[in-house]
């Protein structure tokens, strides 16, 4: 018979020492720091990807993000990261599950990089490794969009660099945009992958005014539904990945 109570816990309780736990996946999106549209569709993903019952966290270095509405109640948490440059970004995103003491941790880290950061620093492949750009039809928008791709690809060969379209009237306008940009993007140091479109994009602001997810504040919006593909697309991916 034991003589001790600890020599018969384990029969009955688990190992209370922690797991280790598996790093988040991070989903970067490339977009300056005064484009507020960037702001407004990652805070609306952020809320529908938790919404469709993801672990989400918002790792965040830029001073504008500090005014987007708390999300804690919707079960997002927000880590804000005083750094300058890509690789402080990329170790903030590493250590956000440890940092962050809401359970459960989070397997989605969203973060959103300015592109005069885009460089081939050590230590930042995981932060570039899954990317998200926003184009428009524009010829302009293009070009601004498959310069950034090209940076992201010089960082990080192999990055998968995604792309939502927005400004577009119509899936033919935005299917005939990416494939412009797909053929304009001739490089074998990585790939373009669609993830949908943005319709109307004025309500993706007028739900942050609102301080309501875009899928509360307009449910049944063109808008709403666009962006419910979008955050499917990502989840199939990144659930089809982690398979």
């Amino acid at each position: 018979m034991a003589r001790e109570l600890a020599d018969v816990l384990h029969y009955f309780l688990e190992d209370a020492r922690p797991a280790p736990c598996a790093p988040p996946r991070c989903l970067a999106l490339v977009a300056e720091p005064d484009e507020l549209l960037g702001a407004a569709f990652l805070w609306n993903l952020a809320h529908e990807l938790a919404r469709r019952g993801n672990s989400v966290a918002w790792v965040s270095a830029l001073s504008d993000e500090e005014l987007l509405p708390d999300d804690a109640c919707a079960g997002i948490q927000r880590l804000l990261a005083p750094v300058a440059e890509l690789a402080g970004l990329a170790a903030a995103v590493r250590e956000a599950g440890a940092k962050l003491r809401a359970r459960p941790a989070p397997e989605l880290v969203l973060t959103r990089v300015p592109p005069s950061w885009l460089g081939p620093e050590a230590g930042a492949q995981d932060l570039l490794a899954w990317t998200l750009l926003l184009a428009g039809p524009e010829l302009e928008r293009r070009d601004e969009a498959r310069v950034r791709s090209q940076r992201i690809a010089d960082a990080l060969p192999g990055a998968r660099i995604g792309v939502t379209l927005t400004g577009v009237r119509s899936v033919r306008e935005a299917e005939a945009a990416f494939g412009a940009l797909a053929r304009d993007f001739s490089t074998p140091r990585a790939e373009l992958w669609s993830y949908g479109l943005l319709l109307d994009d004025h309500l993706l602001y007028d739900a942050l005014l609102a301080r309501r997810p875009l899928t509360h504040h307009r449910p049944e919006s063109r808008a709403a539904l666009a962006l419910r593909d979008v955050a499917r697309l990502l989840e199939e991916d990144w659930r089809r990945d982690a398979a």
